[in-house]
């Protein structure tokens, strides 16, 4: 577990984390499933949560033993989602008001996701929080993806801040074993994945809400 010190930046991952996006993507995902007639488990499902999509299209491929029907999945799967998004994706709970605290007392933010450019400033925007982050790292942007340190390390570089200094916020395991890997303070609000005994042992805190990472910042030396 990383020492605990004064933050230099505190870095969020999206879908999951501040916005609540899972939920609607496994809605979607499901209903898409079932349109091109395949068959789409509930434990398999789960581990899309923080995956980027080239790992899912090869693992669906494996599933379903066959490379083209994971490519109409995602295509159907990404008009249920347009569909969904434009009725409005809610945050989640604490989400504005942790990062307006945290602009408050003047660190800076940066947004690390496995969504691609420019899909995730999309997301942002239309949420109204684009302009909170100082960076925003997205799949696109690195060659290694999540579960690599390669996204968390850019993204400290782009904020100029050291790695062992900032405090990095998950909801997956991929994410959170990112994080941990870059050697930050990797802190796991769990959403749809379960806690298991690895994510707790990859974490420097599991917490139960955005309001308690507020009070966890707050309580770091300096």
């Amino acid at each position: 577990m990383p020492e605990l010190r004064p933050p230099q930046a505190v870095i969020f991952d999206m879908d999951g984390t501040l916005l609540d996006t899972e939920a609607v993507e496994h809605a979607a995902h499901a209903a898409a499933a079932k349109a091109i007639g395949r068959d789409l488990p509930a434990d398999v499902l789960l581990q899309f949560v923080g995956v980027h999509r080239e790992g899912n299209l090869a693992r669906l491929a494996t599933l379903w033993d066959d490379a083209e029907a994971p490519l109409a999945f995602y295509r159907e799967s990404d008009r249920l989602f347009g569909e969904m998004w434009r009725r409005g994706v809610p945050f989640r709970p604490g989400a504005i008001e942790l990062l307006d605290a945290l602009r408050a007392i003047g660190l800076p933010l940066g947004l690390c996701t496995s969504t691609r450019a420019p899909h995730a400033q999309e997301r942002l925007a239309g949420a109204g929080i684009l302009d909170r982050f100082a960076t925003v790292v997205t799949v696109s942007d690195v060659t290694n993806p999540k579960p690599h340190a390669e996204p968390y390390l850019l993204a400290a570089e782009r904020l100029g801040a050291d790695p062992t200094a900032c405090v990095a916020v998950e909801d997956s395991p991929n994410g959170l074993a990112a994080a941990a890997a870059a050697g930050m303070m990797a802190l796991l609000v769990p959403d749809l994945a379960p806690v298991t005994p690895v994510t707790r042992d990859m974490a420097t805190a599991v917490l139960p809400d955005l309001a308690a990472v507020g009070r966890w910042i707050a309580a770091l030396p300096g």
